[in-house]
């Protein structure tokens, strides 16, 4: 719009520079009034144009600005009608007509741009305002959470002020009263942060009320843990749930019961799993006691078998070799039965060949 400004300036300034005097000549001089005459008709032609343009422009904005733009529309009709007095006045040769159409027209112009942009900065501000009727939907909604979160936590709060004021503002906003509108949306506003606040705190309220159970239920689960820890020579794990007993009792916030509890499940897994391993090598030694006496008693038999080819062998010093090398096995792995299986297997099966072969000597001896 400043563009439109300086263009009607240079156009009404340069008619002003056309000096009466001028105007006014005699016939002798009537060719060189003509020609200033045809230069105004051509400087408000080009100025009727540029506003028509704007003037086009502001229709296809979609402006709400009616009554402004039906003033410009008509003061436009006038300024048009005056360019076109001004096309006869030169025809005619009326230098005085011709003047004041020229200037007035101008003036017109002028304040046609004036107006124009008067519009462009209502629309500018317009489209600045925010959009109530999605705030307050937004505020709709935020209660209708609250109204639930209310009835969950049983709450028993009045949103009925609440629900007035969301009615209350989509009036105002209906009737184009924005001030209004914004006023009791703020009201909104504030009311909600303080149900909001209030929820808060119930909710905290009842968490620590479910905590302090929680608490108080494990508060049996680590008398029945301390014992299991000190029947089980596990003092150290007694005494930490000692304390943590006693912390839990005391503490008053969520956060203080939630990390005690995470500590008696901790204390309780450790002590779950140490029993479990007790009682896997409790398993593992029985196994191994029973591995002990079938090789126990297997060498027992395999000690009468050689001390009888020993008997019989007498003279025989290759039979007495096998024998007396088995009975050293024997003697070896009775006081070795915590080897593996696969290497007292192995010496098992080097005792049995040793004997075998003793054996064969005798018989074949006899």
């Amino acid at each position: 719009m400043n563009k439109i400004y300086g263009i009607i300036a240079i156009f009404a300034f340069a008619g002003l520079l056309i000096p009466t005097s001028a105007m006014q000549v005699d016939a002798a001089d009537g060719g060189y009034a003509l020609s200033n005459m045809d230069y105004m008709l051509t400087i408000a032609e080009k100025g009727k144009k540029y506003i028509k343009l704007k003037i086009d422009e502001m229709k296809n904005s979609n402006t709400q600005d009616w009554q402004n733009q039906r003033a410009v529309l008509a003061i436009y009709d006038k300024s048009a009608y005056q360019i076109e007095q001004l096309s006869t006045a030169i025809k005619n040769g009326d230098v005085q007509s011709a003047r004041d159409n020229f200037v007035s027209a101008m003036a017109k112009l002028k304040q046609i741009s004036h107006m124009l942009n008067q519009i462009a900065q209502n629309k500018a501000a317009d489209a600045a305002l925010p959009d109530h009727s999605e705030i307050i939907i937004r505020y709709e909604m935020n209660t209708q959470k609250l109204e639930k979160m209310s009835n969950k936590l049983g709450a028993d709060i009045d949103f009925s002020e609440m629900n007035n004021l969301i009615l209350l503002a989509k009036q105002n906003n209906q009737q184009g009263n924005f001030e209004k509108t914004k006023q009791t949306i703020d009201q909104i506003a504030l009311k909600g942060l303080k149900v909001y606040k209030t929820l808060q705190s119930i909710n905290e309220e009842n968490k620590i009320i479910r905590a302090q159970a929680l608490a108080e239920r494990y508060i049996d689960r680590i008398n029945t843990l301390i014992v299991l820890a000190k029947n089980s020579d596990l003092l150290d794990y007694a005494k930490q749930l000692e304390s943590t007993k006693t912390h839990l009792i005391s503490a008053n916030s969520t956060s203080q019961i939630t990390k005690h509890i995470r500590i008696v499940i901790s204390v309780q897994n450790d002590i779950k799993e140490i029993e479990k391993n007790k009682l896997e090598q409790i398993a593992l030694d029985e196994i191994k006691f029973s591995q002990k006496q079938k090789f126990s008693t297997l060498l027992n038999q395999l000690e009468t078998k050689a001390k009888l080819l020993h008997s019989q062998a007498e003279g025989s010093n290759a039979a007495l070799y096998y024998v007396e090398k088995s009975l050293a096995n024997i003697d070896y792995l009775r006081n070795n039965l915590d080897e593996s299986e696969s290497k007292i297997n192995t010496i098992l099966r080097v005792i049995d060949q040793l004997l075998s072969k003793a054996e064969k000597i005798v018989q074949e001896s006899t």
